[in-house]
């Protein structure tokens, strides 16, 4: 909890979106893994291109794997697959 005349205990965040169907690395801002975590939200649906209806995959992931990179992992998706898995990620570092 911040106390006012403090300062803020995050030292920086870092922000992205992810659109992959076999995975990703992104190179970020390096940062001390012992004092980081990613959080990460995933976009899943439908889409139609009045043919069929394209999965978007879905339960994508990331991991910090050294200072300077995020593996991104796209998770699954639905039949017929053809759409890649898009996560919004960030990496937060704290003091």
């Amino acid at each position: 909890m911040a106390v006012l005349g403090s300062s803020s205990p995050i030292k920086s965040i870092q922000r992205g979106i992810t659109y992959s169907s076999s995975g990703v690395n992104v190179t970020i801002t390096a940062v001390d893994l012992d004092k980081s975590f990613v959080s990460g939200t995933n976009q899943t649906g439908y889409m139609s291109n009045g043919a069929s209806a394209n999965g978007i995959g879905g339960g994508a992931g990331a991991t910090l794997t050294t200072t300077t990179n995020l593996e991104v992992t796209p998770g699954s998706t639905f039949s017929p697959g053809t759409l890649p898995g898009t996560l919004h990620w960030e990496v937060i570092e704290y003091v």
